[in-house]
C-alpha cells in the first residue's frame, strides 16, 4: 500500500489497488466516530456517445441514462432494494449523478465490514429489468417536472443553453422527460457493460477505521467475483466553440426579485501555461477579492440596496474557462453595468493577496476534520485532474502578485451571455 504524504498538513492517503483494477484511496481520522464510503463510475449525463476501443463506430444512448442507471442501480432484485439492506444496519446511504461521473455513497458509525461488503455488493450486482424499468421512469419524471419549476434550476441550465453550443452540459443531468421513458433494459445494459467494470471504478473512504483491514476487506470482496472482459470506453469528444450560443435570454420563473447571471466564456490556450488547480486558485482569489462576501463592491452594493445578494463561480475544461457572476436585484438594468465595469478593472493587492492565501491555507487545515469534504475532495480531484495533488499547501503559498495580475490581464471579454431570472408577468 502506498501512502500520499499531503505536505505541509501532516496527512497521509492511503492508496491500492485491486488486482481487477479499481484503485482504493482512504484517508483516516480517528478523532471522530464514524466511517463515509464512496464508490465512484467515471461515467456521467454527458457521456451518451461512445464506442468500446476495438470498435468502429460510437453508439448513442438518451440523455439521462447515467441519472436513470443511478437510481434503478439500487435494485437487489424484484422486491428488495439496497435501502432496506442498510436501513437494518442503521445506515444512510445515498447517491448522485453528475456530468463527469456517478457517486454511491454510505456514511455509518458501526458494521464497517458489512457497509462496504454491501455497497461493493449491489453496485456491482445490477439487476435490471422491464418493470423494475418502467416503475422507475414514473418517479424520474416527477424528479424532471420539480427540477425545471426551481429557480435555481432554472437560472442555471438557462446560461449554460446560452453559453454553451455543443457541450453536453447543456442538457439536464436527467434528460428530458422524453428521454426518460424512451430509456430500456437493454440500454441500461449496455451502460453498465462499458463503464461499471472496476477498472473504471474507484473507491475512496474517510473516517475512523483501519485501512490495512479495509483494504484487504475490498481487495477479498472483488477477488470473490467475476466481470465481464475490460475494454477500454472510448467517449466522443466534443469541441466546444469560444463564442457563445446567445447573448441574452430572458426566462421567467416564481420569484419576487429578479435574478441575473453573466457568463464569460473564453479560450483555455489563454492560460495553457498554468495547471488547472493553481489557475482555479488565482480565479477563485481574483473573484473574491471583487465579487466575495468582503469586497468593497458588493459592501457598497448592499449599502446602496441595488442587490439582495451576489455570488461567482468558475469553470475550467479542457478548451474553455468560464467566470459566472450572480446576483440578486431588483434594479438588473443599474446592476449590470456595474458589473461589467468592474470584470473590465478587476483588482488584487499583495495584500489581498496574502490575506487569501492566509484563509486559503486556513480553511485547507480545518476541511480535514470533515471525512465528508475530504471524500468529496479526493474524488473531485480524481475526476477533474485525473490526481491527487499532495502540494496544494504549497501551491496556496507559492502564489505570487506577478501571477494574478497577468491572469487578470490574459482575461477576454468579448464573449460573454446574460440570463435574466424574472417575475411571471402579472396577467
Amino acid at each position: 500500500m502506498e501512502e500520499i504524504k499531503i505536505k505541509g498538513l501532516d496527512e497521509i492517503i492511503y492508496y491500492d489497488k485491486c488486482s481487477n483494477g479499481m484503485p482504493v484511496y482512504m484517508w483516516v481520522n480517528d478523532k471522530v466516530n464514524n466511517f463515509y464510503m464512496t464508490l465512484n463510475v467515471k461515467y456521467g449525463s454527458v457521456d451518451t456517445e461512445f464506442k468500446r476501443e476495438n470498435d468502429k463506430s460510437y453508439k448513442k444512448v438518451h440523455d439521462g441514462i447515467a441519472h436513470f442507471l443511478e437510481h434503478v442501480n439500487f435494485n437487489i432484485d424484484d422486491n428488495l432494494t439496497a435501502h432496506e439492506i442498510f436501513e437494518k444496519l442503521g445506515s444512510s446511504i445515498n447517491a448522485f449523478t453528475t456530468f463527469d461521473f456517478t457517486s454511491y455513497e454510505v456514511f455509518a458509525s458501526s458494521d464497517f465490514e458489512e457497509n462496504l461488503n454491501n455497497l461493493l455488493d449491489y453496485v456491482q450486482k445490477p439487476y435490471f429489468t422491464d418493470k423494475l424499468v418502467e416503475k422507475e421512469k414514473g418517479i424520474i419524471v416527477e424528479e424532471v417536472k420539480m427540477g425545471k419549476n426551481r429557480p435555481g434550476h432554472k437560472l442555471y441550465y438557462g446560461m449554460n443553453k446560452a453559453v454553451l453550443q455543443k457541450d453536453k452540459r447543456r442538457i439536464l443531468v436527467t434528460g428530458e422527460e422524453n428521454d426518460v421513458r424512451a430509456i430500456t433494459a437493454k440500454e441500461l445494459q449496455l451502460v453498465y457493460d462499458t463503464f461499471y467494470h472496476p477498472r473504471n471504478m474507484f473507491m475512496v473512504i474517510t473516517g475512523n477505521f483501519n485501512p490495512y483491514e479495509a483494504i484487504g476487506m475490498i481487495k477479498e470482496n472483488q477477488r470473490k467475483k467475476k466481470f465481464i472482459k475490460y475494454t477500454n470506453p472510448v467517449k466522443k469528444k466534443v469541441i466546444e466553440p469560444i463564442d457563445v450560443n446567445k447573448k441574452k435570454v430572458e426566462i421567467e420563473a416564481n420569484i419576487e426579485i429578479p435574478k441575473v447571471k453573466i457568463c464569460y466564456k473564453m479560450d483555455r490556450k489563454i492560460f495553457k501555461n498554468y495547471d488547472p488547480l493553481v489557475l482555479s486558485i488565482y480565479l477563485g482569489a481574483i473573484l473574491r477579492n471583487n465579487f466575495g462576501n468582503t469586497s468593497l463592491l458588493k459592501e457598497d452594493l448592499m449599502e446602496k440596496e441595488l442587490i439582495t445578494a451576489i455570488g461567482y463561480s468558475k469553470v475550467i475544461d479542457d478548451n474553455i474557462v468560464l467566470i459566472e457572476i450572480t446576483f440578486e436585484t431588483k434594479y438588473p438594468a443599474e446592476v449590470l453595468p456595474i458589473i461589467q465595469d468592474k470584470m473590465r478593472s478587476l483588482d488584487i493587492s499583495e495584500e489581498d493577496l496574502k490575506r487569501r492565501r492566509r484563509a486559503n491555507i486556513a480553511s485547507l487545515i480545518n476541511d480535514y476534520d470533515d471525512i465528508e469534504y475530504v471524500n468529496s475532495d479526493i474524488c473531485d480531484q480524481l475526476i477533474l485532474y485525473d490526481k491527487i495533488y499532495d502540494d496544494v499547501y504549497n501551491i496556496y503559498n507559492n502564489t505570487t502578485l506577478a501571477e494574478a495580475k497577468d491572469i487578470i490581464e490574459k482575461l477576454n471579454l468579448d464573449n460573454y451571455s446574460i440570463v435574466s431570472l424574472v417575475p411571471f408577468a402579472k396577467e
